[in-house]
């Protein structure tokens, strides 16, 4: 009998010329909850400063790069402002209640997806006011590997593959990155009304592919193959790199991301 599927939404920056992480993950959590995986498996962080910003000429929207739909509405506000944190993170993601804040309480034969989409330097992934470390996220996966069946980690960051070139194969997590260690993240889709982009050449991609995809079909691996002659490898840009136990981007997307 399967598990739960758990879900981690992660925007990294703050401010208005960022725009493009917060409409990732709002844009994202708005495909997954049509299809069906409910609130309380969803733990979003983002630091909701881009809304209601003074520069939004749309009060209250956040577009989607998609369909340009509003996917501001409705997404949960469980790490916001000060509390997007490295810290609170890895607390989220190993089911630690001391935040205070929902987390996720995942057991041996439940499934997590995380995404993460912001800034990046060489080893670091970026908080609003600290950074994320390899050493830290790959030793909290480590030491949290009997508390999952898979995990499938998608990261959208400048020098991205900096992040996982310690993930052990031994370790049922997948992980996917943007770029290489050499190479910074693309932004696209510039909304000439809002002057900000909208996604980046590595989400838009994932964004349009799985808000058309068959969750039943489709596997992660469709978003990478050039055999498929599919999304990513078609767009210039950042190259994609995969770590991990590579069986796991076999899975369909609906063993993670559909109720």
């Amino acid at each position: 009998m399967s598990g739960k599927k758990w879900v981690l939404l992660v925007a990294g920056s703050k401010d208005w010329e960022n725009y493009q992480h917060q409409a990732n993950v709002c844009a994202l959590y708005q495909i997954i909850k049509q299809h069906g995986i409910p609130d309380e498996q969803i733990v979003v962080m983002m630091y909701d400063d881009i809304a209601h910003n003074p520069k939004n000429p749309a009060n209250g929207d956040i577009l989607s790069v998609v369909d340009n739909s509003n996917v501001y509405l409705g997404v949960p506000k469980d790490y916001t402002r000060e509390s997007v944190t490295p810290e609170n993170f890895l607390a989220a993601l190993q089911g630690d209640d001391s935040t205070g804040r929902k987390v996720i309480k995942s057991g041996p034969k439940d499934n997590i997806y995380i995404y993460m989409t912001g800034l990046g330097n060489e080893g670091m992934f970026e908080f609003p006011h600290k950074s994320l470390h390899p050493d830290d996220f790959i030793g909290s996966i480590n030491s949290m590997s009997q508390t999952f069946s898979k995990m499938v980690i998608f990261m959208t960051s400048s020098y991205s593959a900096t992040m996982f070139q310690d993930l052990s194969k031994d370790v049922n997590v997948y992980a996917l990155t943007a770029c290489d260690k050499f190479t910074q993240s693309v932004p696209s889709d510039f909304d000439e009304k809002r002057k900000v982009f909208l996604s980046d050449k590595f989400s838009s991609a994932w964004l349009r592919f799985i808000h058309k995809a068959d969750f039943n079909t489709a596997t992660f691996e469709k978003m990478v193959s050039v055999k498929q002659a599919t999304y990513i490898q078609k767009i210039p840009g950042p190259c994609p790199c995969q770590f991990g136990k590579m069986e796991i981007s076999h899975c369909h997307l609906s063993e993670f991301l559909q109720q």
